[in-house]
């Protein structure tokens, strides 16, 4: 079984984006492939029925990964302030019987946080403490459009203090060509000041929403290590 959590540092990070093209490419190369989300937030009603903008995205990638959820908010962000307003609060114990349940029916499962680690679940329970509980990698996401290198390395740096298991981090919407000698040198800067491992570095797209799903999983082959995203050798990857 083969499964990893992703989520942000800030929200709009791209954890979405990410998650889609790596369904979408473990799909690819043969693996059935699930996308689990504790809480889809963003949510419309179209039609007469619940839109979900993650899932949408997702089933764009390929409309055979399979999608699962345990609560759906209209708000965009989580907190304690939203489950009130929308009479919906989460249920740690739900979260993991239905992770659970998901994790059993496949072979390559990657759940998809929210907006960053000190979103509640429950009150005093955050989701890096469900992460812990669940004891799955987790991957973190860092878009250079909205955070700087400096808080990517005191983030990554206090996660090291904690009992999570960190795989390693992806930055996302890295300039192509940068003036800036620490973020030309982004992978070596974190690796040497963190002992993180850059899993992957996706470069700044002006069309992401626009490309095409074989051109997405092109760019998640050639910019990111799946192998080493998921800890395991591919045998198409490796021939």
């Amino acid at each position: 079984m083969l499964e990893v959590f992703l989520t942000g540092i800030k929200p709009d990070s791209g954890v979405t984006f990410i998650t889609g093209g790596l369904a979408a490419t473990m799909q690819s190369l043969g693996y059935s492939t699930a996308v689990y989300l504790p809480a889809q937030t963003g949510t419309r009603i179209k039609n007469g029925y619940i839109q979900s903008p993650d899932f949408l995205f997702i089933k764009h990638m390929d409309k055979n990964i399979m999608t699962f959820c345990s609560y759906l908010y209209k708000s965009k962000y989580l907190g304690l302030d939203v489950f009130a307003d929308e009479k919906l609060y989460m249920d740690r114990n739900v979260i993991f019987q239905d992770y659970m349940t998901v994790a059993q029916q496949f072979e390559c499962l990657i759940v998809n946080g929210h907006s960053n680690m000190d979103v509640p679940i429950e009150k005093n329970f955050t989701e890096e403490e469900l992460i812990n509980a669940m004891n799955i990698p987790l991957i973190i996401v860092a878009s250079l459009r909205n955070t700087t290198l400096d808080e990517i390395l005191e983030y990554l740096n206090r996660i090291q203090t904690t009992p999570l298991h960190l795989r390693g981090v992806i930055i996302n919407e890295c300039p192509l060509r940068s003036l800036d000698y620490d973020v030309r040198e982004i992978q070596k800067t974190i690796e040497l000041r963190t002992g993180v491992p850059v899993l992957g570095i996706i470069p700044r797209l002006s069309t992401l929403r626009g490309l095409k799903p074989e051109d997405w999983i092109e760019y998640i082959l050639a910019c990111t290590d799946v192998e080493a995203l998921f800890d395991i050798k591919i045998a198409k990857l490796s021939s």
